[in-house]
């Protein structure tokens, strides 16, 4: 979802009728986004929605963790794994549902 917020907010063009180029409000967008995704999946895997997150905690739980770094690299890749699937799946629904921004104009 945050992948597909984003790419609705910070890539699409916007309406001729503004007196700015910009939408300000992309910023509360994926903020809410954001939000929303660490208190959905926050019991799940610590609210981790970045793969550079989930491997910074891996690395730091390796180097602590007594006997072994096979868990939190395993969960490294399980949780990565996920994370660049939905984001793949936010790129192909937002592919599907903005065709006009793929249009060419000239």
């Amino acid at each position: 979802m945050l992948a597909y917020v984003v790419l609705s907010c910070a890539t699409v063009s916007h309406a001729g009728s503004q007196k700015t180029k910009n939408s300000f409000y992309f910023a509360l967008c994926i903020g809410s986004c954001v939000t929303v995704g660490g208190f959905a999946i926050g019991a799940v895997s610590g609210g981790e929605l970045n793969p550079a997150v989930s491997t910074g905690i891996a690395t730091a739980s390796s180097m602590f963790k007594p006997g072994g770094v096979s868990t939190p690299f395993a969960n490294l890749v399980k949780l990565g794994l996920y994370e660049l699937t939905g984001g793949l799946l936010g790129a192909v629904a937002f592919q599907a549902t903005h065709a006009k921004e793929y249009v060419d104009v000239k």
